[in-house]
């Protein structure tokens, strides 16, 4: 899951946009992409955003503005 990974890779650092991060996904040949909401998870404890993560998928988080 998505909380798995953020667990190993120790969260997000305090530059990242986590509610703006994007999951790509390969599904039947197409790149298909999904909007992830990290901060929500890991700081409201949301748990509507904590989605199953599978081989290949890449998650991109972009860095915030102040």
């Amino acid at each position: 899951t998505l909380l798995d990974v953020m667990i190993a890779v120790g969260g997000l650092t305090d530059f990242a946009a986590g509610n703006s991060a994007t999951l790509v996904r390969n599904e039947g040949g197409a790149q298909k992409e999904y909007r992830l909401k990290i901060s929500s998870l890991l700081k409201d404890g949301d748990v509507k955003a904590n989605v199953a993560i599978l081989p290949g998928d890449v998650i991109i988080v972009p860095e915030s503005f102040f």
